[in-house]
């Protein structure tokens, strides 16, 4: 059974792909026909395994005895004489009789007959629930042995069945009602994405309350804004968020805001049974379906934010439209990719998937190497994203293509058009054909890609058009739980088309012009409630129960929308978030050197990246120049921006000495400044494409190189004058080009200050260049060399044999003919598992550390250098089998190496790492590297500082012979993961792992020298600030000197 359920699964899946999207004739029957074959095999056999698993306990797993004493007392009890009218008697029972000549004919007779009718496929009709929690328990109890949520954690994978999430919102309901938040209560969560958010949110519903979802890149500020503007009750955050966020407690009460702030442990902590029973019985038995279900904040720091009031009502509503034209069901799976506080992610790839008993996979962290291993490795068969992602995985695509060589590449572009040409003239999709191996390294199962948040870029849909997927794109806001437009899965592309109104929403154009454009208005159930507390602003929103978008659009004929602007001020950015110009302009102007501003949304293809126009204050300082003010003016803007989320800050700045226009009322007029800076982005264009051939030109041509292939920008555009945020940069693109950076060979040489870069000239400050022709050849030449050379095999018995003679040797050689002395090992820990960092100038050094751990060095595992330690297949064999070294590329990822090191460490290994990163010459240490931080707080454990003696002298760098010396090690007092987490609360991520670092050095210094010298965290910090000062004073200076 097994055999052919596995022989038919390809197939089918490929047929499904090949599937006609529209009509079809002759080949949509043929496919159709061979399609239900396939599938009817597939369900026979699945029917067959379930039968058989269902009977396997009482078949073969337990030895049962069927016995029928009751039914044998119960005959003797009716009278003789009519005992002869029942024929029972089991002993003589012709069963095979029964089935084949009673029960089968009696089968085909009454019941076969109507499963045809039964079976028939009926027009879809998806039923509304009343409110949130009749979806949830339904769905929970439905599909409670299917898998719900999957995480990959720390090295671990988590995943979570639908009961499993219904016992822990259970949990989490009844803490929230024991801390007193009552019915009608709001709690705030803030949260990355995960499936506790998700736990969370349906715990605060069954107790009754309404939930504030923030977004996780708010301030402190927005948190408290939007805390006392929604008069919440509570606070409910991750543990990552309540570190970055640490004083936030003290800042509500500074406030005078009386909040309960709780961690995700405090809600799901497991109390004894009595009292969680206690607790549940404090829950309220229901909720109004016309209840505020989610209260969602539209905009930030200042004033008073707009609270959108989405019902029970509005969202299952949404549910029910989504569910009509997706086909869904628990075959499918979803990634989680947008943040859940956003609502097009919260109703399509949240409670949709959720109502239908699909999985969801979260990531934990949002990066293009993540992102494709969850898409390959997980259960994905759809995924919600904002244009940025689906740029993001076209560039991987083509970068991939044409890594391999420019014919490949070429040609692929060419196989892209002729399919998406087939496509659309035709019912047949050959593209998960011809471009197998791209379909395959995406899971192999994506059904279709879902835009939404901005306009989708023309020529990217058309190229994954061309490859073969089908990637949809819909239309909404947030005061429509959000979608109100979406393009079908069976309908043709139309390019540019947001599609059609969901069913149950109707959608006009308001006072059209001549061309057919107005004001796209709509209404349906899913069309909030109204704005939190402000009446005025529902008033202006919600004319006649119709909700007006503040969009321009038209419909064509057949219905389908086409968005033509924005009359709202709104700017919308590449990912969706929506950026409020009088919000940015109230920070951006409190400076002395500006005059007036305005803030404009800038389009760039995919959305609009946030611009702005300054008039400076020529008499505010009439002492300073032209050019000195200007940079004031920009010094005040790089501080506004780094205390900013990187989607509010100000991409584009052009400075004009005119007046601002305004109307008569004094209002900038917003559409003639885009008009300016536009102009002036084009004469800045044709000025940068004079000057790229020059720059492309210098050393320095590698980097420009990357930064044109990461934006997947024409090289002529950029120089290194470039601003990258010119190029459409954000903090997804900057995660890439470090990994880009790194794969060219590069290295970051000042991690802390990689996100702050504006341009490429300050890129190239930070980045430290090996050739890149010369790292692909060295890469190129080692993977030849492991894939010609065969790989020498070592017995099992061999290896066993050999690590007990070699634990034996090495104690005898450092026992006896080193003469080695071991200090302070009462402080090595029991309790948990470790990382050891001890100084590095010899060989000697990782054995001495394994033997001066006695039984903890069990446990030890050393990260080695492959293309020192295991660079041919001698050094292989020898490493992998008698040694406890684990290979870690220099030159490859830092992220993939360190996420390769926490794998061991999460495992529940101890790890040595040598912090100065390679072995002294002269035997003194050198500055200790953050890693060792990142490793010790990434994976919550402790570190042990070593100090080794006498192996520099013994066996020096460079050196094959070992001389007869006394070695020894000191191991000092262990620092607690506890202890090293609260030394840098509050610090960003960058300079806590250096302070780890500088005080791990410091332990190691005082056994060297044998001394108890205070380590002064705040000191340090100090000094750090005052030559990072000095380092941009300088700069400064220089840069005057060059004007």
């Amino acid at each position: 059974t097994p055999m052919f359920n596995a022989a038919a699964k390809n197939p089918s899946t490929l047929l499904d792909r090949a599937r006609p999207r529209w009509g079809g004739g002759r080949v949509g029957e043929v496919i159709d026909r061979v399609k239900t074959t396939v599938d009817r095999v597939e369900e026979i056999t699945r029917e067959t395994k379930e039968a058989f698993e269902l009977f396997r306990p009482f078949t073969i797993e337990n030895a049962y005895v069927f016995r029928s004493d009751n039914i044998r007392s119960l005959f003797e009890r009716i009278i003789k004489d009519e005992q002869s009218l029942l024929i029972w008697n089991p002993e003589k029972f012709d069963w095979y009789d029964y089935w084949i000549n009673i029960h089968l004919p009696g089968l085909k007779k009454w019941v076969f007959p109507t499963l045809e009718e039964d079976m028939r496929a009926q027009p879809k009709r998806v039923y509304t629930y009343r409110d949130l929690l009749e979806l949830f328990e339904t769905s929970t109890k439905r599909h409670a042995t299917r898998v719900a949520m999957r995480l990959e954690r720390d090295g671990r994978k988590e995943q979570y069945t639908y009961a499993d999430v219904r016992e822990l919102a259970t949990r989490a309901a009844a803490f929230l009602a024991s801390e007193g938040i009552k019915p009608g209560a709001r709690v705030m969560l803030f949260s990355h994405n995960a499936p506790e958010w998700g736990m969370t949110y349906f715990g605060a519903l069954k107790a009754g309350a309404s939930c504030i979802p923030v977004d996780p890149e708010s301030s402190t500020d927005e948190i408290i804004n939007f805390a006392r503007a929604g008069d919440a009750a509570a606070i409910i955050l991750s543990r990552k968020l309540d570190q970055e966020h640490s004083n936030l407690r003290q800042r509500l009460a500074d406030e005078g805001l009386k909040l309960h702030v709780w961690t995700f442990d405090d809600v799901f902590a497991l109390p004894d049974e009595e009292t969680e029973d206690q607790r549940i019985a404090l829950l309220p038995m229901k909720v109004q379906a016309q209840s505020v279900a989610s209260l969602i904040f539209t905009s930030g720091t200042t004033g008073n934010p707009k609270g959108v009031m989405l019902s029970h009502r509005n969202l299952t509503s949404m549910v029910s439209m989504l569910s009509s034209v997706f086909d869904m069901s628990t075959r499918d799976g979803v990634l989680s990719v947008l943040p859940l506080h956003h609502t097009f992610e919260f109703s399509t790839g949240f409670l949709t998937p959720l109502s239908r008993g699909a999985q969801i996979t979260y990531l934990p962290e949002l990066t293009s190497d993540a992102l494709a291993r969850a898409i390959k490795n997980g259960h994905v068969t759809g995924m919600v994203g904002v244009p940025a992602l689906w740029e993001l995985l076209h560039r991987r695509i083509k970068t991939r293509l044409y890594e391999r060589s420019d014919w490949i590449g070429k040609t692929a572009d060419l196989l892209i058009k002729a399919n998406a040409w087939v496509r659309e003239q035709t019912p047949l999709n050959l593209g998960p054909f011809v471009f197998y191996p791209i379909h395959e390294g995406l899971g192999g199962r994506i059904r279709y890609f879902i835009s939404g948040g901005s306009a989708l870029n023309e020529k990217i849909q058309q190229d994954f058009q061309g490859l073969g997927f089908t990637i949809l794109e819909g239309y909404g806001l947030t005061e429509a739980s959000p979608v109100l437009t979406v393009t079908r899965p069976e309908s043709r592309m139309l390019t540019g088309s947001v599609g059609k109104p969901l069913p149950g929403v109707q959608v006009k154009i308001a006072e059209p012009d001549v061309n057919g454009v107005g004001e796209v208005i709509a209404r349906g159930p899913n069309v909030m409630l109204g704005y939190y507390d402000n009446e005025e602003a529902t008033r202006s929103t919600l004319i006649e129960r119709w909700l007006h978008t503040g969009d321009l659009g038209k419909l064509d004929d057949d219905g389908n929308l086409y968005l033509v602007g924005r009359s709202k001020e709104i700017i919308v950015d590449t990912n969706g978030k929506n950026v409020y110009p009088d919000e940015l302009e109230e920070v951006y102007s409190n400076s002395p050197y500006v005059k007036e501003l305005s803030i404009v949304g800038l389009p760039d293809g995919l959305g609009e990246k946030v611009a702005c126009l300054v008039v400076a204050d020529d008499d505010y300082d009439i002492s300073l120049s032209r050019a000195d003010l200007r940079r004031r003016v920009e010094e005040h803007f790089r501080d506004v921006s780094a205390s900013l989320p990187y989607f509010k800050r100000v991409k584009v700045l052009h400075f004009t000495d005119i007046e601002l226009p305004r109307t008569a009322t004094r209002k900038v007029k917003r559409r003639e400044v885009l008009a300016i800076m536009e102009g002036l982005e084009q004469s800045q264009k044709v000025t940068k494409a004079s000057g790229g051939s020059e720059a492309a030109r210098s050393e320095l041509r590698w980097i420009i190189d990357i930064v044109a292939t990461v934006s997947n920008r024409p090289r002529s555009e950029v120089s290194q004058d470039t601003r990258l945020a010119d190029l459409g940069f954000d903090s997804l693109m900057l995660v890439e080009l470090a990994t880009a950076i790194e794969n060219a060979g590069g290295a970051i040489s000042a991690p802390e200050r990689f996100n702050e870069v504006q341009d490429v000239r300050e890129l190239m400050s930070v980045v430290g260049r090996r050739s890149a022709t010369a790292s692909r050849k060295e890469e190129r030449a080692r993977t030849e060399e492991r894939v010609d050379s065969d790989e020498i095999y070592v017995p099992s018995f061999v290896r066993v044999a050999g690590n007990v003679a070699g634990d034996v040797l090495q104690r005898l050689f450092y026992d006896k003919f080193l003469k080695t002395r071991y200090e302070g090992q009462s402080n090595i820990p029991v309790h948990t598992n470790f990382i050891v960092a001890p100084n590095h100038s010899s060989h000697l050094d990782m054995g001495l550390t394994k033997m001066a751990l006695g039984e903890a060095g069990k446990d030890l595992v050393a990260l080695a250098a492959a293309d020192y330690f295991f660079d041919n297949k001698y050094k292989r064999a020898v490493m992998e089998n008698f040694t406890n070294l684990v290979p870690i590329e220099r030159t490859g990822s830092l992220r993939q190496s360190l996420r390769h090191a926490r794998s061991f460490l999460n495992r529940g290994y101890n790890a040595v790492i040598f912090p100065e990163g390679t072995r002294s010459l002269t035997g003194k240490m050198a500055d200790f590297k953050p890693v060792v931080g990142y490793l010790a707080l990434a994976s919550r454990v402790g570190i042990l500082p070593v100090y080794l003696v006498g192996t520099h002298e013994a066996m020096p760098k460079g050196s094959n012979i070992i001389k007869n010396r006394e070695v020894g090690a000191r191991i000092g007092g262990f620092l607690a993961i506890e202890e090293l987490e609260e030394m840098t609360k509050g610090m960003a991520r960058a300079e806590a792992y250096r302070l780890i670092a500088a005080r791990v050095k410091h332990d190691v210094e005082n056994l060297r020298d044998q001394t108890r010298h205070f380590f002064d965290a705040k000191a340090l910090r100090s000094r750090w600030k005052a030559e990072r000062r000095a380092q941009i004073a300088q700069k400064e200076e220089v840069g005057e000197l060059v004007t």
